[in-house]
């Protein structure tokens, strides 16, 4: 045990004390942080805050004007995001394993965060009262202190010791996230919140009481806990099926589509509709993919299909402004979109297969999806929006970044084409849309976008803004894409030509993979980036999480006096938006970590 704290002792010594600079920027840091944290902490223990002004409004934060009679909706979606979810991390379930001195080490940090909790804590604070004076109050009494010190100084030690103890034991990486999800789902069937309860005169009575979580709370997510189990052990039965693989990559590229109909449609099926429009293009695109699949690998083929897939595009681009019917604009681009893919997958009998069903079940979700998204029986609310909260950002940042990827690669690709038309509008494209500010193009969804739009062709404000979004953020992912394809030697070029790959083959095989690994910080950073300016759709009238925060004070149904004050709403709001972004960036180390990125 001495030997571990010695040990421990000489690499902080190393690393904040191992000169004179050193020494003076660790103490001057520590001194700034230290006077931060005791004055985040007083507000946070002192009587002055009042945090069920976030409490009683997480319905609020989470989706503003979402009817509750309509939950179940809501519920479905998230229910079915875990389910895919647990089927795709056993189908990828990851065979590393760690030692259990990993889990020691992740409490030791912990134990280490609350001893520094409760030695900064400031004993007193000092706050403003209503009639102009200063107030100061005992917020962390020395026996509270103690109480927690001791047993906290008790346990990291305890676990300092434990990490460095040569324990054969160790677990999948995969299997953690059980854990992650296990422990709030058990702790909100304990945990009692205190909840506002008002007399005849809609003033609050103290004290306020701790009630148990609803459960229409506790049961959906313990329910969701439960098939998230099941959908992992499902994936692990069938992990050796590549086909299954295949089918849930293609799944989770339409999940967001089927979730964004589904939370705001009501589909109706109109048969005559159907008979007449949807079945005729769908046979009419399988039939294409179809033939695509089975006849790429002919000489003939091969040698004009670049002609083909630069028809198909300005096809596609061109379908966005003339009169046809949705669905047959949406079975272009993801007819271009499976064209790309063809040439790199279709090289044995077992990939054909494949993609065929890959391209059957994708054009009969997207025929399903916009049969019931074109339905005008949606989801009823007061105001402009149906959507609004967290579920709004979240919506943004993700089905932004998820779409705006893919276009990404493909305009970066496009614009190191050797096809001229191509590479001219690629660059067009690029250069257009980041010439302008995102808070230019939130306008341009909002009120200009309906002037280039087919006549009756009408959206939704959330779609067009997701549309402007997709294309802003896919601006930005092709460039830092370019930057690392330039990074790749041309030998890498001519040996994927000397063995005969298609260009297709170099591409997906070659080129892209090094490529994206080049690029992991600066696609993560543009990722954060997206997720934290949702919050500029504020300016058109969209009550994103941060507007919310900043509202909700002034925007109560009823006038209550409970509410507490802005900044309590706005330290929880910049909170999640730290948890989440911090979140997204230690796994992108991670992941940048595991594939050896800046090793040489």
């Amino acid at each position: 045990m001495v030997d571990v704290i010695k040990k421990n002792i000489k690499s902080v010594q190393e690393s904040l004390f191992s000169s004179v600079g050193s020494s003076v920027l660790t103490i001057a840091t520590s001194y700034l942080v230290l006077n931060f944290f005791r004055g985040m902490f007083g507000f946070v223990m002192s009587s002055d805050k009042d945090w069920l002004a976030v409490l009683n409004n997480m319905q609020l934060y989470m989706v503003q004007a979402y009817p509750e009679s309509d939950f179940i909706r809501v519920w479905i979606s998230v229910g079915l995001t875990f389910v895919f979810s647990g089927i795709s991390i056993g189908l990828w379930r990851s065979e590393d394993r760690s030692n259990i001195s990993v889990i020691f080490d992740r409490f030791f940090k912990v134990g280490l965060g609350l001893l520094f909790f409760t030695i900064v804590a400031p004993t007193f604070t000092s706050y403003m009262g209503n009639d102009g004076s200063v107030i100061t109050e005992e917020v962390f009494s020395r026996s509270t202190r103690l109480g927690i010190l001791i047993p906290a100084l008790i346990g990291t030690v305890g676990f300092l010791v434990l990490k460095n103890v040569k324990i054969n034991f160790s677990y999948n990486n995969s299997d953690v996230v059980f854990l992650y999800l296990f422990i709030p789902v058990v702790l909100i069937w304990f945990v009692k919140l205190p909840v506002i309860q008002l007399d005849e005169n809609r003033d609050r009575i103290m004290p306020d009481p701790l009630m148990p979580i609803a459960n229409t709370t506790k049961i959906p997510w313990s329910v969701i806990f439960v098939l998230f189990l099941l959908s992992y052990f499902i994936g692990i039965y069938f992990k050796d099926v590549k086909r299954l693989k295949n089918i849930m990559s293609i799944s989770w590229f339409l999940l967001p589509l089927l979730i964004f109909s589904w939370i705001f449609k009501k589909p109706v099926i109109e048969m005559n509709e159907v008979l007449t429009g949807d079945i005729p293009i769908f046979v009419i695109f399988f039939a294409i993919g179809l033939l695509v699949v089975l006849f790429i690998n002919n000489p003939i083929v091969k040698k004009y299909y670049s002609i083909y897939l630069g028809v198909v595009l300005v096809g596609t681009l061109a379908g966005v402004f003339i009169s046809i019917p949705m669905l047959a604009k949406a079975c272009l681009l993801l007819l271009s979109l499976f064209s790309m893919v063809v040439p790199a997958v279709s090289t044995s009998a077992q990939g054909k297969r494949s993609l065929i069903i890959i391209w059957l079940v994708a054009l009969v979700s997207l025929t399903f999806l916009l049969r019931g998204g074109a339905s005008e029986r949606g989801i009823i609310v007061p105001g402009s929006s149906i959507f609004g909260g967290f579920s709004l950002t979240w919506l943004l940042a993700i089905f932004g970044t998820y779409v705006s990827f893919p276009l990404g690669v493909m305009l970066a690709l496009g614009r190191n084409s050797k096809l001229p038309i191509v590479r001219i509008i690629c660059t067009g494209i690029i250069e257009l849309v980041r010439s302008v500010p995102y808070i230019t193009w939130l306008f341009f969804a909002s009120v200009t976008l309906a002037v280039f739009l087919p006549a009756g062709v009408e959206f939704n404000l959330i779609v067009r803004v997701l549309m402007v979004t997709a294309f802003f953020s896919g601006a930005y992912f092709a460039e830092n894409i370019r930057g690392g394809l330039q990074s790749i030697p041309k030998g890498q070029y001519e040996a994927a030509d000397a063995i005969g790959m298609s260009p297709f083959q170099k591409t997906g095989l070659i080129v892209l993979p090094q490529a994206l690994r080049a690029v992991i910080p600066t696609l993560v950073s543009s990722a954060i980036t997206a997720f934290k300016d949702s919050s500029l759709v504020t300016i058109i009238g969209l009550f994103d999480f941060l507007t919310i925060g900043k509202t909700v004070i002034d925007n109560q149904s009823v006038p209550v006096n409970f509410v507490g004050h802005q900044r309590e709403n706005l330290i929880f709001v910049a909170a999640v938006y730290w948890i989440f972004t911090f979140t997204l960036s230690r796994r992108s180390m991670k992941v940048e970590k595991r594939l050896g990125l800046g090793e040489r």
